[in-house]
């Protein structure tokens, strides 16, 4: 990449330190890094993401579900030349090139380019370093490289009839875009860290049934005798808070693969939900993120809580949002499996999260 200015994998401590002089986030009164997105960027955006639609594979894709909104290539192609030109405008960029997959032998390579320092830490906090035996994996050559300028907003006028129409009548100015079949993706527009996360994700939904392997959105640990249990449930169910027990060891607090060699985390660290944290509750996930260190040796994001001029935190007040968030790696936790893998589960539990009773 020619720029003059680019951070290839740089250190945890570089990212930090960028972040804050750059004022892309503040320090907490504990060293953990706290952060601010616009009210449209507290959460996912659905209707502002979408999956290009190839002729060589569009049936694969259920077009009929309200959650699968189909882009052209050609929209793609403008998206990511206007990612290009952002990034190439930003007077430094940030280059990480990890996996999704504790399970090597089908870990996908993701090359991540933003102008966020944060965004990097991010993605060092969530994804995982890449091993040795990368050239085992059934991926080694299919990696996923995506785009992300979080803070800028595309041209209405350049997009009208091709992106979402508002309720007011005006283009939207962000999209979150993957393309399965060149393995490349964009997030323009929307500051929410989960929206790296998630598209990632959704990746790995798309190309591991083909491969035999079933992704799932859950949870996961493991018992002294090596007995696996999954914690499957939407977003706020409490697979987080479930799984981070003091018996059992964690692999993973929301993304697995199932296959033929059991179960596997696909990430590197925990995007746990901050509202109503409480240390005698969920004593794990509050010294994750709330532990003394200074901050260069801390790391943990913490997105749209609210922070008083002291540095410190009133995770009850969800007058920003109640999607209030923290990003920590696992190393973080103090009873977790090194390794992320485990044998086939032994018990599946099923999480709702329904006021009206199931």
């Amino acid at each position: 990449m020619r720029h003059p200015h680019v951070f290839y994998n740089p250190d945890r401590r570089t990212m930090i330190q960028v972040a804050v002089e750059h004022r892309e986030a503040l320090v907490a009164a504990n060293g953990a890094l706290a952060t601010w997105t616009p009210p449209e960027s507290t959460g996912r955006s659905p209707k502002d993401t979408y999956i290009v639609r190839h002729p060589e594979s569009e049936g694969n894709i259920d077009w009929d579900s309200p959650n699968n909104i189909p882009m052209e290539p050609e929209t793609f192609d403008m998206l990511f030349e206007d990612a290009l030109k952002t990034l190439f405008r930003k007077p430094r960029l940030f280059v990480t090139d990890r996996v999704v997959g504790a399970d090597t032998s089908y870990a996908l390579p993701v090359r991540v380019v933003t102008d966020r320092a944060l965004t990097a830490l991010f993605t060092d906090n969530m994804f995982r370093p890449v091993p040795e035996d990368i050239a085992r994996s059934i991926f080694a050559d299919r990696g996923f490289t995506l785009l992300v300028c979080p803070w800028d907003k595309l041209d209405p006028a350049r997009y009208e009839g091709r992106l979402r129409r508002l309720p007011d009548g005006r283009t939207s100015n962000m999209a979150v875009a993957m393309d399965f079949d060149r393995m490349l993706g964009v997030v323009y527009g929307s500051a929410y860290m989960g929206s790296v996360k998630k598209l990632i994700f959704t990746v790995m939904n798309y190309i591991l049934p083909g491969e035999g392997i079933l992704p799932l959105h859950c949870s996961a640990n493991e018992g002294p005798e090596g007995d696996c249990a999954l914690l499957l449930g939407l977003s706020g169910t409490g697979k987080t808070t479930l799984s981070a027990d003091p018996r059992r060891a964690l692999l993973g607090d929301d993304e697995h693969g199932w296959s033929d060699n059991g179960i596997a985390n696909f990430e590197n660290g925990c995007y746990a939900k901050l509202i109503n944290l409480r240390a005698d509750k969920e004593p794990e996930i509050w010294n994750a993120v709330l532990h003394e260190a200074h901050y260069l040796d801390h790391g943990a994001i913490v997105e749209n809580a609210m922070m008083y001029p002291d540095g410190t935190f009133d995770l009850d007040d969800d007058r920003l949002t109640p999607n209030s968030r923290a990003s920590y790696p696992l190393s973080f936790l103090t009873n977790i499996k090194i390794s992320s893998m485990s044998g086939h589960p032994r018990t599946i539990l099923f999480l709702a999260a329904d006021a009206n009773g199931v």
